[in-house]
């Protein structure tokens, strides 16, 4: 029988559509619990969380980031989903395509979607390049920086992910410099609310400095090539 999903969901001021998200996953045989870290919300998240089945744990430090290590931290289980708080607009096959990628030496599975209305251009310009010349091995991944991915958290130091934007990525490296597989499963289309050129700046210069961090840091003895 395959190992249990603890499915993770940091949420926001996400009162309106947390409840759909959560009956989404509950419904999954994969899922063995699901857990919503509040991340300070100032609407009632928390107490529909609560009164639809999850797990609710707080994390009064803002961002991303802390959301999901506290998320992380708190799971019954070693193989964690993160899945964002407007789940319900994704396919039903999700959570079956993201679980049924496991296999003997991989440690982590992404999600990788289609928007016929974004051509991802933090993907394709400074997520990709960076990716493959830290690590190689991901070169061939179309959505190194999905925010929807499966991993087992027993193979890497999840209480030291950094960054917020930047924890998945640093979620994915982590796991391949540690000598574990790194998969991708299609997981269908979504189409996104339109993003500003605001949200994709600050979006790149916080991706940008994890990257800088990792060429520094990373464990091979060598420098990245750029």
């Amino acid at each position: 029988m395959p190992d249990p999903i603890s499915a993770v969901v940091p949420a926001f001021n996400e009162g309106e559509t947390i409840a759909a998200v959560i009956a989404y996953l509950s419904r999954a045989p994969e899922v063995a619990e699901v857990i919503v870290v509040d991340n300070n919300s100032t609407d009632d998240t928390a107490a529909v969380a609560t009164a639809a089945g999850a797990r609710v744990v707080t994390e009064t430090r803002q961002g991303m980031g802390h959301a999901f290590k506290a998320g992380v931290a708190a799971a019954r289980h070693d193989w964690v989903m993160k899945v964002d708080a407007d789940l319900e607009r994704f396919g039903p096959e999700l959570v079956t395509r993201l679980a049924g990628a496991r296999a003997p030496g991989i440690g982590l599975v992404k999600g990788a979607w289609q928007d016929p209305g974004d051509d991802m251009p933090m993907t394709r310009l400074l997520v990709q390049p960076a990716v493959a010349a830290l690590c190689p091995s991901l070169s061939t991944l179309t959505a190194p920086n999905s925010g929807i991915y499966l991993m087992d958290r027993s193979r890497i130091a999840h209480t030291e992910l950094r960054g917020n934007y930047a924890v998945d990525l640093d979620a994915m490296l982590r796991m391949a410099w540690a000598g574990h597989g790194v998969t991708e499963v299609d997981i269908g289309q979504i189409e996104n609310d339109k993003r500003n050129p605001a949200h994709y700046s600050a979006m790149a210069h916080e991706i940008m400095r994890f990257f800088l961090d990792c060429a520094r840091d990373r464990p091979e003895a060598s420098p990245p090539p750029f």
